[in-house]
């Protein structure tokens, strides 16, 4: 039978005013305000060739297939790009995108690295307020606080949404390639009709069987990986509960409150949040959140799922194996490339899942 959101497919041309944005920290709300629609621009198998020509081999397919993408022509509807302070390719990305594509307008936005700074929120509100100015002139028209409240409000209701659906897969009752669809669909279709699809998808999705237990994974990388590991997942008889994915469910964890300054309201948001490996928080780590995810959602073991060359993302496994070890917790790491590579990684997952059970 076919899942009810395998057909959950937005392509650019279908959106109004599409906007691109690429990393974990980019308001999405600002840019709603202004009437365009943000879209995450997910990485993709192929490869035209022609992001090798200015990024060197090491670099992850992330960054390098967006620049791809948009030499290629294939970004061409974009309105603009916009990128938040992240990592080191994410910065090169930025300078190569405004001298190679200057036909999609680049925003880049600064992000502080020690969120717990007490300078941190000052500096955050500073950039809002850059973007802000920067996203009104190319829309040609001013974004009022109202504007802004409202386009929260409606962020707020997809962020709910995708907490009730991460609450049914923390109870096992989701087969993960419908969490990879109807998450991966948060960021691709507009907010509007996400809010009033998704909540009779989540509906028409069967409840799994309960005949045999089944091991309990929770995953962990930057953006939402490669679909076909949630299909490897699902064949090994195993059940995603959670993850600490950069794009995953920390992304949805935190609401913007709807009332007084929205330019504060969002940089608390933002600033509230699980950080990402190339952030820094003393009170809110991230070896401690994963660790009460594991006892949250009696998980039985971790997949660590990262890009091939993703360097924050491998000083963070460092870290977070040696918490999980000492917490005497399996885990699991698997590196993804450009090409998906589904023999290895269902060979690898398929004896993990067997050790686990």
């Amino acid at each position: 039978m076919q899942s009810p959101v395998s057909n959950l497919q937005y392509p650019i041309s279908n959106l109004q005013s599409p906007l691109g944005f690429l990393t974990a920290y980019v308001p999405e709300e600002l840019f709603h305000a202004a009437g365009f629609t943000p879209i995450f621009i997910f990485h993709t198998a192929d490869a035209h060739g022609f992001a090798r020509a200015h990024l060197p081999g090491f670099t992850c397919w992330v960054a390098g297939s967006a620049l791809d993408q948009a030499l290629a022509g294939r970004l061409d509807g974009l309105a603009g790009m916009a990128l938040a302070q992240t990592c080191d390719t994410t910065q090169g990305l930025t300078d190569l995108w405004r001298r190679n594509v200057p036909h999609i307008p680049l925003f880049h936005f600064g992000m502080p690295l020690r969120l717990g700074s007490p300078s941190a929120r000052a500096y955050l509100l500073a950039e809002l307020q850059s973007l802000r100015e920067r996203v009104q002139a190319l829309a040609g028209r001013p974004i009022p606080d109202d504007a802004l409240r409202e386009s929260m409000a409606l962020y707020n209701r997809t962020r709910a949404l995708v907490r009730r659906l991460y609450a049914r897969a923390a109870l096992g009752d989701i087969a993960p390639p419908d969490l990879y669809g109807l998450v991966r669909a948060a960021f691709q279709m507009p907010k509007e009709t996400y809010n009033q699809e998704i909540g009779s998808k989540m509906q028409e999705l069967s409840p799994l069987p309960s005949c045999a237990p089944a091991p309990l994974l929770l995953l962990v990388g930057p953006a939402l990986a490669d679909p076909v590991l949630f299909d490897v997942i699902a064949q090994a008889g195993a059940r995603v509960v959670g993850d600490l994915l950069d794009l995953g469910e920390r992304y949805f964890a935190v609401d913007a409150v709807e009332h007084g300054d929205p330019l504060a309201a969002l940089a608390d948001r933002l600033l509230a949040l699980v950080p990402t490996p190339t952030k820094h928080h003393p009170q809110r780590t991230r070896a401690a959140h994963l660790l009460s995810l594991v006892q949250e959602r009696s998980a039985d073991g971790v997949i660590f799922a990262r890009q091939k060359f993703c360097e924050p993302h491998g000083f963070d496994y460092v870290q977070l194996a040696h918490a999980l070890d000492q917490a005497g917790v399996p885990h699991l790491l698997v590196e993804l490339e450009q090409a998906s590579q589904a023999g290895q990684l269902r060979t690898r997952v398929e004896a993990f899942v067997e050790m686990l059970a």
